[in-house]
């Protein structure tokens, strides 16, 4: 396992209370991480400085939608091209504009080595956050009896973090249901979600089905069928472009209105297969097509600036798809 390296030993420290760099926002149980999620866009400046005048002020606007949690640093925040100490100044003005707030906060810890990730968990509680996304190393896949001994690591460095495995075929390993209730037996405290990255409704009810003590989180495309089959909540990039639209969508499954969720469900994947799919014609993804979104309403105070190599979506192609947003989608659903 780690050992005793400088990861434990900040560990350590965090164990015995040493004051944390913002206030400390709750642990969540798998009981208590429920409905929509926004994940917050990585807002930067000039120079690729972080804009943290802007991500506060996201903060403060997804708290005035009633948006239940915000979760910063997955995808659609970049992670990816985030060093470590811009990751740590990220996670203490995140933890400070979300301290503020009465919002639940996580942030994506993903990394391609042990050693990254418990250090990005550590950063991320020592800004007061304890709840972390979690994904396997991404460029050499785990062998499947590394996966325990992996989360055995991160256990044992940092007791105190909450665990929503991020399940992306960028991880490689995809558990089943049966593979969750084992983690969640194994790690009662720590394990409490999953974040399903398919639309795959026969793999999100055999995991809800084997693994009902977990929170199940689904992505934009299945929000409704990962709901009927036992999903509760949805980490969601729509939010930031349609707000009220979005949280009145997981209302409408949360009270069982079936016929009019789906049909929401249908018109937004029509959009994303017929016109944002544009955006990935020319090999954009995650974050760059998260910030093209956000974009087309400007709900969102950001500059459009993203972290080299991954550039911006040409403006032309935002312009287009703006217009076609706007026909798109009427002024009365843009407005609920």
């Amino acid at each position: 396992m780690l050992g005793e390296t400088a990861t434990s030993c900040c560990a350590r420290g965090w164990q015995a209370g040493f004051e944390t760099e913002g206030a400390e926002m709750r642990s969540l149980t798998a009981d208590e991480l429920r409905g929509v999620w926004a994940a917050i866009p990585t807002p930067w400046g000039g120079d690729s400085r972080l804009d943290t005048g802007a991500l506060e002020e996201n903060v403060r606007r997804y708290e005035a939608w009633g948006v239940p949690g915000v979760y910063a640093t997955d995808s659609d925040g970049e992670f990816y091209a985030i060093e470590l100490d811009q990751f740590r100044e990220l996670a203490r003005a995140f933890g400070r504009a979300m301290a503020r707030t009465s919002m639940d906060a996580a942030m994506g810890v993903t990394w391609s080595h042990t050693r990254g990730i418990t250090d990005r968990i550590l950063a991320s509680l020592d800004a007061g956050i304890p709840n972390v996304h979690v994904a396997f190393p991404f460029w050499m896949p785990l062998a499947r009896p590394d996966v325990p001994r992996f989360f055995d690591d991160l256990a044992q460095a940092a007791p105190q973090a909450r665990w929503i495995h991020y399940r992306t075929p960028r991880g490689h390993v995809l558990p089943t249901g049966a593979d969750y209730a084992r983690y969640r037996k194994q790690f009662p405290e720590q394990f409490i979600g999953t974040k399903l990255g398919t639309v795959d409704i026969a793999e999100i009810t055999e995991i809800a089905a084997h693994a009902p003590e977990l929170s199940h989180f689904a992505v934009e495309y299945a929000t409704v069928p990962a709901a009927l089959a036992g999903a509760r909540g949805v980490y969601s990039y729509w939010v930031n472009t349609m707000p009220g639209w979005t949280l009145e969508t997981w209302r409408l499954c949360e009270q069982g209105r079936w016929k009019e969720a789906m049909e929401r469900q249908a018109r937004l994947v029509v959009w994303e297969t017929d016109f944002v799919a544009r955006l990935r014609q020319p090999g954009h993804n995650h974050g760059i097509i998260g910030k093209a979104r956000a974009a087309l309403s400007g709900v969102l105070v950001d500059a459009g600036q993203t972290r080299a190599p991954y550039y911006p979506v040409d403006p032309a192609l935002i312009g287009a798809l703006r217009r076609e947003f706007e026909e798109y989608w009427s002024q009365s659903e843009r407005n609920r």
